[in-house]
């Protein structure tokens, strides 16, 4: 590996950057993870991920696809698991809550949270988009 190294990203957590790194190394890309102090860490881009600099738009082109790619989590969850919220229709896990509302968020904050164990969440499939609300 050549002296000069580039950050080619930074990490919120050292097991992400590890995890990054491994990518990097099974794509042949020798790669070094730097950890600052331990309150930079704690903030945004604590830890940071350097490769040479020859290697530096590889490495970016590799971990941008790996950042956009998506996981299926149906491959991984069995069909008689039940401790996953489903869509109805297609019986998918890859579900998501949707946000609440500014004037439901700000009216939940000055209530203690409490309105958050009455509110009615809709929800959206990331499969079929098929919306709901429980």
């Amino acid at each position: 590996m050549s002296t000069h190294t580039e950050t080619v990203m930074s990490f919120k957590s050292e097991m992400e950057a590890h995890l990054a790194q491994s990518k990097l190394s099974s794509s042949g890309i020798k790669s070094t993870v730097h950890r600052f102090s331990r309150y930079r860490a704690l903030a945004s881009g604590g830890y940071l991920l350097k490769v040479s600099t020859c290697d530096i738009a590889q490495a970016r082109a590799i971990l941008n696809k790996v950042a956009e790619a998506e996981v299926d989590m149906d491959e991984y969850v069995s069909d008689d698991d039940e401790s996953y919220t489903r869509c109805p229709v297609c019986r998918s896990v890859n579900v998501q809550a949707e946000p609440l509302s500014t004037q439901m968020f700000l009216l939940s904050v000055v209530l203690l949270g409490l309105p958050f164990l009455f509110i009615a969440r809709d929800w959206s499939c990331r499969k079929c988009d098929h919306r709901w609300r429980t």
